[in-house]
């Protein structure tokens, strides 16, 4: 095990942490202009020392109801992998306790379960967190799906086309949003 893989971690974010401005408030603290919680921040500021794109072999879907989005659904994903669906995700290498204090932030009554994703090339753990695949669909916010659009424009430079096709099969939102009101939340970013 190197020095690295003890100390560090790839959080593997997939809802509104795949922004930057958003995500780095957990780090920081403070509340991300379009939604989400009031967070105090981690007790290490140091900011993430690398991030990158990540498919994530689990399904996407949105649940529950979250009073810092407009009490409107929330991304997780499935507990189990598919051969199906995937997910597009970021990874942010952050220490273990800066993981740790973000999970605390996140709500761990609202993502309860660690799933490990594997490792990376220096044995760097790779981990997210979700809740039951077995949750009732929700309809999330525009603003949250815009946070997301934001999130995917910034890290794989996706088109609106293809961020509307992406999201639109998704649980809560598919028979929600179409693909022409995708567009629009997407392009008013």
């Amino acid at each position: 095990m190197t020095s690295e893989s003890s100390k560090y971690v790839w959080y593997a974010s997939y809802g509104s942490n795949l922004f930057r401005d958003r995500f780095l408030c957990y780090i920081e603290g403070g509340k991300f202009r379009l939604g989400g919680s009031d967070a105090k921040g981690c007790t290490d500021t140091t900011l993430p020392i690398e991030d990158r794109p990540f498919i994530i072999s689990h399904s996407l879907f949105f649940a529950m109801k979250s009073g810092s989005w407009q009490n409107e659904g929330i991304a997780f994903i499935s507990s189990q992998p598919t051969e199906k669906e995937f997910t597009y995700g970021r990874l942010w290498k952050v220490t273990k306790n800066q993981f740790d204090e973000i999970w605390e932030q996140e709500g761990k009554s609202t993502y309860p379960k660690k799933i490990d994703l594997g490792s990376d090339e220096g044995g760097v753990p790779i981990w997210t967190i979700t809740n039951n695949s077995d949750l009732s669909f929700s309809k999330p916010s525009k603003e949250y799906v815009k946070t997301i659009s934001l999130g995917l424009k910034e890290t794989y430079q996706l088109s609106n086309e293809t961020i509307s096709k992406y999201m639109v099969r998704k649980g809560g939102i598919h028979g929600n949003f179409t693909e022409k009101d995708l567009m629009k939340i997407c392009q008013s970013v």
